[in-house]
């Protein structure tokens, strides 16, 4: 977290007015003191790691999770907010009996896949948890996600430290070369509010979101185009 303290608030106080979890962790890699000011207030026995130390997104990640000491790990990041009530003690049980299944993301894929990769979903269930198989959408992605999820602490530790992987691609391919494979949620549990907010650069944020409206512009008008072919 760090740089955006009112996303952190949406996201944390949407976990709070919900939840109780028996321990609330979070890693300030911006040096904010704004952010860690937002946390304390909402988790004033939460434990925060802000020592001033940029150590990029993955070993800012490996700190943290050094000192979990809870068997399941919630993770989000400061740009998501909860509004859906989520069956963790379900999704826990469902973790336990399938070991092949690295997390249960909260996301629906239907946010972020493109029409034509849809048809290469495979809809799965299992102790009583219906679930989306990515596996063959994409020869990379989808083994891992650092999107909102539930992960067993385990296999964290299987996968060792995150800074031997360059990117959150990397990650994927390993998990995958090793038959492992995320369960996305068939019905969004999640909220992102963070589109173009830039924790490295809010003042590029504008012009950011400019481009990206015209560039789906473009491709609308392109598609539109094709369609009438």
């Amino acid at each position: 977290m760090g740089g955006r303290p009112d996303l952190l608030e949406q996201s944390l106080r949407s976990i709070q007015e919900k939840w109780q979890f028996a321990q609330v962790a979070a890693i300030n890699d911006f040096a904010d003191p704004r952010c860690d000011d937002v946390f304390k207030s909402i988790y004033p026995n939460g434990l925060l790691l802000s020592d001033g130390i940029k150590r990029g997104h993955h070993g800012a990640i490996d700190r943290l999770y050094a000192g979990i000491q809870t068997p399941y790990i919630f993770h989000t990041e400061d740009d998501w907010i909860f509004p859906e009530e989520i069956s963790f003690g379900k999704i826990k049980k469902f973790l336990d009996a399938n070991q092949k299944v690295t997390s249960y993301c909260l996301r629906n894929p239907a946010e972020f896949l493109q029409e034509t990769e849809r048809n290469k979903i495979s809809a799965e269930s299992a102790q009583d948890v219906d679930y989306y198989n990515l596996s063959h959408v994409h020869p990379e992605w989808y083994g891992y996600s650092f999107n909102p999820h539930l992960i067993k602490i385990e296999k964290i530790r299987d996968i060792g430290d995150f800074v031997q992987f360059k990117k959150e691609r990397h990650v994927s391919v390993h998990m995958k070369k090793h038959g492992h494979f995320v369960a996305y949620a068939t019905q969004s549990l999640c909220t992102h509010i963070g589109e173009g907010v830039s924790m490295a650069n809010p003042n590029a944020n504008k012009k950011k979101s400019k481009i990206r409206v015209w560039l789906r512009q473009q491709l609308n008008r392109i598609k539109a185009f094709v369609s009438k072919a």
